[in-house]
């Protein structure tokens, strides 16, 4: 019954949303090169001469923040070429357009996994933790916040086989909150057959929990960190599944391809714009603000502020200390146990990794 009331829940929502979005909104466009919608990419005003224009996906999430940086502060055009943003809700999203050469390059995490395996594109750079905020949470009065101590390895993990099964998770599917609920529920000794995965975007999923029509929400910044400050209880993140990842540079393979000395361009750039932002996390915090008001994401600027130092940007410094795929070949590894990829696409991911660009564009 939950699970109906779930859907229809959702499909009202997405009804709301498809009528406001035609009621012509001057103010819907993404902050950072003027996207108006998913796949489309707004007429650039401003007069770049000869640039080449690289085709730059951007999500409402902090590991599009960077290239918001880039875009403000001209740090494209200072390295040689052009940012021209495509906007997409998720990497679910990202993935779909690959195929059709929507976008050259973006920043992905466990949806990175099918950008290699499926789509042949490349993961040439790692440039943020993206452990932090990942959650799972239950209101206060949900059995599962009571249930404690179930794996004596995993402390901080709430939860147990008798109250998690059977739940309703709402999220945002084939993201790495998925990836958080999969672990969550191997750590439980569970598996997703035994609960009831429900896929919508993260506010629709957090509306959805604070109204009772799930059980579970699987949430990213910023809607973790509000719901965790509006009193929901976290019963599993990747931090305390003991779960390392990171946001990644993710290139189309005909990017790849034909356009290196571009993406060494690009890729100079973006640690110019992580490093000021680690360098300043006060300016970062509002930015990050700004950014996800102008996405349609409510938070505050404390909240933002938590994002930016438990999720820190990769500097350029430590880019020289990271193993570059390292993290998406650890989530690929669980999506094939968990039978989300099949095994036979598995050794794609290590044959699309790239750490030669960055060394490049970084001089290591």
């Amino acid at each position: 019954m939950k699970l109906k009331k779930l859907i229809a829940f959702f499909l009202a929502g997405a009804m709301a949303l498809s009528l406001a979005a035609c009621g012509g909104n001057d103010n819907s466009s993404s902050a950072a090169g003027g996207t108006s919608e998913t796949g489309n990419t707004a007429t650039e005003s401003t007069d770049t001469g000869d640039l080449p224009t690289l085709k730059v996906a951007v999500m409402p999430f902090l590991n599009s923040l960077p290239i918001e940086y880039m875009v403000q502060n001209k740090l494209d055009e200072a390295n040689g070429f052009k940012i021209e943003t495509v906007y997409f809700s998720n990497g679910g999203a990202m993935n779909e357009a690959l195929a059709a050469d929507q976008w050259e390059v973006g920043t992905l995490s466990a949806a990175a996994v099918n950008s290699l395996a499926i789509y042949g594109a490349y993961c040439i750079a790692d440039i943020g933790h993206s452990e932090g905020g990942l959650y799972t949470l239950v209101s206060p009065d949900s059995p599962i916040a009571q249930a404690t101590g179930t794996n004596p390895s995993y402390p901080d993990v709430l939860g147990s086989p008798e109250t998690v099964k059977g739940a309703v998770i709402a999220t945002s599917t084939g993201t790495i909150s998925h990836l958080n609920i999969n672990k969550w529920l191997e750590v439980l000794g569970l598996t997703p057959d035994d609960v009831q995965i429900v896929s919508m975007d993260f506010p629709a999923a957090y509306q959805a929990l604070k109204t009772g029509n799930c059980d579970v929400a699987a949430l990213n910044p910023p809607t973790s960190f509000t719901a965790e400050s509006e009193g929901y209880v976290v019963t599993s993140s990747l931090s305390s599944l003991n779960v390392p990842q990171y946001d990644s540079i993710i290139v189309s393979n005909k990017a790849y391809t034909e356009r290196r000395d571009v993406l060494v361009k690009y890729v100079k750039a973006f640690f110019q714009a992580c490093d000021a932002l680690q360098a300043d996390q006060d300016m970062a915090a509002q930015m990050l603000l700004d950014w996800y008001t102008a996405n349609g994401s409510e938070t505050t600027l404390e909240a933002c502020a938590t994002e930016i130092e438990t999720r820190p940007f990769v500097t350029s410094e430590e880019a020289k200390t990271i193993t570059i795929g390292e993290s998406v070949e650890i989530t690929g590894e669980f999506w094939v146990s968990q039978q989300l990829l099949e095994e036979s696409r598995f050794p794609e991911i290590a044959k699309h990794v790239d750490d030669s660009i960055v060394k490049e564009a970084l001089g290591f």
